[in-house]
């Protein structure tokens, strides 16, 4: 059965146009975030993104094959670099916040699409 989501954008009847990358593929781009936060805001906006990609590969690993060894060391390895990403996030924000500063936060998603056997 197909998700809710995937239902939802095959819906979704948007044509994007693709910009092209040097190395000729087809790369789309997305502008996720694009402004100037106090620290507060910054800290909520990328703490929840952080929190959000942390919880999603626990899931991941909780629903993988106990055989699936290179898998689970994937996510584990992951886990790892978001909770260090986290604490590098948190001690910016916190500095940030001590000497009265905002954070200029910029953030393109590029999307490729590829064919996978």
């Amino acid at each position: 059965m197909e998700s809710k989501l995937f239902q939802w954008l095959k819906g979704s009847k948007k044509q994007l146009s693709p910009k092209d990358s040097p190395e000729k593929e087809t790369c789309y781009r997305v502008q996720l975030v694009a402004g100037l936060f106090d620290p507060s805001e910054s800290a909520e906006l990328l703490l929840s993104l952080l929190n959000y990609k942390i919880k999603f590969h626990t899931v991941q690993l909780l629903n993988m094959d106990g055989n699936d060894r290179e898998g689970r060391e994937k996510s584990e390895k992951r886990i790892a670099q978001l909770k260090k990403a986290k604490q590098e996030v948190t001690d910016i924000v916190v500095n940030a916040k001590n000497q009265g500063q905002h954070l200029e936060i910029m953030s393109d998603i590029a999307l490729h699409p590829k064919k996978v056997n």
